[in-house]
């Protein structure tokens, strides 16, 4: 098992001096020297070390070597010494330019001013498979905590973060550490991973304070927690075995939506017994009279619940139709544990509350023993009663908001028509911005921004005399592969089989037809144009990066030069290729840009003494960090190439296909996964308003709800372009789909309730309004804060996706909570509808049956802490019935 090791070095953060002073050499080699001194148990392959220029033997500095067991006394070099070997490498870099074998060490400025503010070394290591983890800990542990490059952190620690620029202070110079020793990434997933018991204790701390109940908390942290691992069992057992960093994603929204179902069903219950069945003397409720709230309090809060349940978990099963399968498995493992929350609400927590009602109500902590509380006494028609529980939302909502939204001026009630108004701005400003959104200008970020990993290839590029076209890709157009045959390979696990080729059977190189082709596409490729902002070609306008050396490699080409000038056909060609193939040296053929990149051995496969398939490469001017916004268009340009090239082909030449070492998998990904944020949107969001006109079966009411939904959504993505000026790229893509999951919750409880007001006899819109707000509002406030702290504990995160997942989900549910309070319910309170009007007729298998309990015309609300509800519009009307459940 090999890894590679690179150690930088920079004078100064601002790089204003050089880095080749006896002090500073002196310092690096103390550090390599003591580093080797650790690595016994593994064997060095190359140890290219810039240490070795100024403190090994011999003439030459390229030529000096150093001994790799750490015995160099690393004493101070007189100045005279490094004064010399620097001139010494400044002559060569002179005379040789980018060929110089220096190059790898200096700054590009270093042949003009003799001084270089960044040097390095490289080091290759190996190890036995089963000592693996020995390469990790030679990088981590000696690099990382002996040497102060290991930063810790409240959650985390990693070996790769630096200061500002990335580098860290080590005496007299600065080091940065890039090591494919350890996989990072995965490394800051599993710590991250453990912010979710951080997330998991702030829900709980916030489900206590509203529920004022130690037990009924900690009975409904436990349900939400149990819903993962079986859902994972459920996940496991659909023969589904793919659990990725997304998939951690979960818990943070599990947590947040099985918070929101607990606080409908207890809040459910406290405002139907408080309204229905108020208590002149503190206790529990009687055994006939518990059975009763309790059906009402399931009966209501069941559909509300579903709702919400159903439209998320329908949002994270729209990914099921990505290709790409860590969204793809992530949206089925969130909608079973989604499914499953829903179930244990249903089901445990009902119990949970009679047991807190009957033992625990009004007991913070579970102390002292608890006891059966003694039965209360049902409060007569307006008398007195025991005064609800009142909370600061409760006081806000009963004396600020409802009033202000009742108050008339005139005919007018100018509260809810000034926040409509306002909140319709607001989503103009949404759409406005969340059109400007585009595919990605850059790659995708993964890690903080002072991590030592990120931005590699950039630093290499710009800090060291390499060739500039190392920056560039390379582009490979093959002949004679039909087809990757992937039945045999695990979807889960792909990387545990690499498919099968299927050649062409058509393909022949042996004709001279054959050949013609081959090389008039050689020569096409040289000079097809590029106009595309994904190629950098100024004065030039080809696809083909132009330079003083070859830009392409055409074997055929060469095989012909080595042949001297001509090409065999028929029965001679192939046993004339095998010996070209096997004696002939690329770097004969092939310019300095691509000598690298071509191996004949590879390029021309002869697979059991038959030619399968042949390549040819040219070294583009598409930049290996082309954004997916550029690149996709020069992909488009070489994928029309190569169909008209298919075009023109002879039949054994129809297999041209094209690859861009990775870059264009890239791509795929990047469009796969707008292509899933789109294909969810159009799922989740038509099953979102018929979920809403099943739970209201009122087309007025469902449709003002998903304009709500639909603005939250654009509102969010709006905020990425607006504030963040971010792109479109994965993290948005994803968070498109959880947004629309989130955003349905507090419109669709609150629509329910408005709808469920009419069956406690209010008709007028301000009735029905008032009493969604007293019955959910306060639920309303109370889920948005839990999940949005749930969502802020991965602000603390390493991996920059899950911070950027914390900043999301937080704008989401800051914009659901403002358009179903200051919007949706505003709203209705100026133009909602009332009685029956909007409402849609049941088909008569759903309508059901509904057990309804009379109260008589003088029944008369007891008087309580909080001012009531207006009485219901009653005059004129039969004795009110009160839903007690379907």
């Amino acid at each position: 098992v090999g890894a590679r090791l690179f150690l930088f070095y920079k004078s100064d953060i601002a790089g204003a001096e050089t880095v080749f002073t006896p002090k500073r050499l002196q310092e690096m080699c103390l550090l390599e020297q003591h580093w080797l001194r650790s690595v016994d148990a593994l064997r060095i392959d190359r140890f290219d070390s810039v240490v070795a220029l100024f403190y090994g033997e011999g003439p030459d500095p390229i030529r000096r070597a150093m001994p790799l067991d750490g015995s160099v006394a690393c004493a101070e070099l007189p100045e005279a010494s490094v004064s010399g070997t620097v001139a010494a490498i400044q002559e060569n870099v002179r005379a040789l330019g980018a060929r110089s074998p220096y190059g790898r060490f200096i700054h590009p400025d270093f042949a003009s001013t003799g001084r270089s503010i960044t040097t390095r070394s490289h080091i290759l290591l190996r190890a036995e498979e089963d000592k693996q983890d020995q390469v990790a800990t030679v990088v981590m542990d000696y690099l990382g905590r002996q040497n102060g490059f290991f930063q810790d952190g409240l959650f985390h620690s990693s070996a790769f973060i630096g200061e500002e620029d990335r580098f860290v202070q080590k005496g007299a110079i600065r080091v940065r550490v890039v090591s494919d020793a350890t996989n990072e990434f995965k490394t800051m997933v599993q710590l991250d991973f453990m912010l979710a018991i951080l997330s998991v204790f702030i829900v709980w701390v916030v489900m206590w304070l509203h529920l004022n109940s130690f037990f009924a908390s900690s009975m409904g942290m436990f349900q939400i927690l149990a819903s993962l691992p079986i859902g994972a069992l459920i996940y496991k057992s659909l023969q589904i075995d793919y659990f990725e960093f997304l998939h951690v994603l979960v818990i943070y929204l599990v947590l947040g939506i099985g918070a929101d179902d607990a606080f409908v069903l207890f809040d459910m219950f406290r405002h139907i017994g408080h309204s229905t069945a108020p208590l002149a003397k503190d206790g529990r409720y009687p055994k006939d009279v518990l059975v009763d709230v309790l059906q009402q309090t399931i009966g209501r809060s069941a559909g509300s619940i579903f709702n919400t349940s159903f439209t998320t978990a329908m949002a994270f099963l729209s990914c099921s139709g990505s290709k790409a399968m860590p969204m793809r498995t992530c949206g089925w493992y969130a909608a079973i544990a989604i499914i499953l929350n829903f179930i244990f609400t249903m089901i445990f927590l009902p119990s949970v509350l009679v047991i807190w009602h009957m033992y625990l109500e009004g007991s913070r902590c579970c102390c002292p023993v608890p006891r059966l509380r003694p039965e209360g006494t049902v409060a007569e028609p307006g008398g007195s009663c025991v005064g609800q529980r009142v909370t600061l939302v409760d006081l806000f909502l009963d004396r600020l908001y409802i009033p202000a939204m009742n108050k008339r001026v005139g005919r007018f009630r100018p509260v809810p028509i000034v926040l409509v108004l306002g909140m319709l701005v607001v989503a103009f400003q949404g759409v406005y911005f969340a059109a400007q959104l585009t595919p990605p200008r850059s790659a995708e970020v993964w890690f903080p921004e002072s991590h030592m990993l990120m931005e590699v290839s950039e630093f290499m590029a710009s800090s060291f005399n390499t060739p500039a076209h190392d920056g560039y890709t390379v582009l490979d157009f093959a002949w004679g592969i039909d087809r990757l045959d992937v039945s045999d390979i695990d979807v889960y696990h792909p990387s545990r089989t690499n498919g099968k080729l299927i050649f062409d059977q058509r393909f022949d190189l042996s004709t001279e037809e054959a050949q013609r082709f081959v090389l008039d596409t050689c020569e096409k490729m040289k000079t097809l144009s590029c106009d595309l902002e994904g190629c950098d070609n100024t004065g030039y306008g080809t696809l083909m990066l132009q330079t003083d050396s070859l830009s392409d490699s055409c074997f055929l080409r060469d095989f012909k030069a080595w042949n001297n000038g001509t090409l065999p056909t028929g029965a001679d060609f192939l046993p004339l290729l095998k010996v070209f193939r096997d004696s002939a040296d690329a770097r004969d053929y092939t310019g300095e840009v691509l000598r690298q990149d071509v191996d004949y051995k590879k390029d021309i496969g002869i697979i059991d003494g038959e030619l399968r398939y042949v390549v040819v490469k040219i070294r583009s001017t598409m930049s290996k960090m082309t954004p997916f916004s550029r690149g996709t268009d020069v992909q488009r340009l070489l994928a029309k190439f190569v169909e008209e090239r298919q075009d023109n082909a002879p039949e054994s030449m129809k297999s041209l296909r094209f690859v861009g070492g990775g870059i264009f998998a890239r791509f795929d990904l990047s469009r796969e996964l707008l292509s899933g944020l789109f294909s969810g949107c159009a799922i989740a969001m038509p099953i979102a308003f018929l979920v809403l006109l099943a739970s209201t079966w009122n087309i007025v009411i469902a449709s003002y709800a998903v304009f709500s939904v639909g603005s939250i959504v654009l509102c969010v993505l709006g905020f990425c372009k607006g504030a963040m000026n971010w792109d479109l790229g994965v993290g948005e893509a994803i968070a498109g789909v959880i947004v629309i999951g989130y955003s349905v919750d507090y419109v669709v409880h609150l629509a329910h309730i408005y709808c469920e007001a009419k069956h406690s006899g209010h008709q007028t819109r301000e009735g029905r309004a008032e009493f969604a707000v007293r019955n959910m509002g306060s639920t309303v406030v109370a889920g948005a804060v839990t999940t949005a702290v749930s969502g802020a504990a991965m602000f603390l995160c390493f991996v920059y996706f899950f911070v950027k997942m914390a900043v999301l989900i937080c704008v989401t549910i800051m914009y659901s909570f403002l358009f179903s309070l200051v919007f949706f319910m505003p709203l209705l309170w100026w133009i909602g509808p009332e009685g029956d009007f909007g409402n849609l007729t049941a088909p008569r298998c759903l309508a059901g049956g509904t057990r309804v309990m009379p109260v008589a015309k003088d029944w008369a609300p007891p008087t309580g802490v909080l001012p009531q509800p207006a009485p219901p519009d009653t005059q004129g009307a039969p004795p009110r019935l009160l839903d007690v459940g379907s």
